[in-house]
């Protein structure tokens, strides 16, 4: 037991140590030290608590809400166009990929698979859920 946790330890500091991860760290911390997008997120997030505080009263001002509507859908729209978000999401990404891959080899092995024979290829569209696909076994 103590010789997979140590090896679950030396994956995790593998990890860290990829440069995928490394990238991602640091498209994270643009994205985090970026005070328009910051202040975009801010207003958002205000905004949507207005949103849902009006929805919530027992006699809610349509044109109110429609308002907050079309700006919480500008914001969003200024959030995601964002370069530092665009570029963060792309490192995310790119960075779960590899996450995904390391599980799939790991459930795979544990359910008696041989971990040099799985196919990472054959897996790359699985979403987690097999409920409506037949192709991992």
């Amino acid at each position: 037991m103590e010789d997979l946790i140590n090896l679950a330890r030396e994956i995790g500091f593998a990890i860290q140590n990829n440069d995928y991860y490394i990238e991602f760290k640091i498209k994270e911390q643009n994205m985090q030290c970026n005070k328009e997008l910051q202040k975009t997120i801010e207003e958002f997030n205000l905004k949507k608590a207005d949103l849902n505080l009006e929805i919530s009263k027992a006699e809610s001002d349509i044109k109110k809400i429609d308002k907050l509507n079309k700006e919480i859908g500008d914001l969003y729209q200024a959030i995601i166009s964002n370069e530092a978000m665009k570029e963060y999401n792309r490192s995310k990404e790119k960075f779960n990929q590899i996450l995904k891959q390391i599980s799939l080899i790991i459930n795979k092995s544990a359910e008696g698979q041989d971990p040099y024979s799985i196919s990472i290829e054959e897996h790359e569209e699985c979403q987690g859920s097999c409920s409506s696909c037949s192709g991992c076994s």
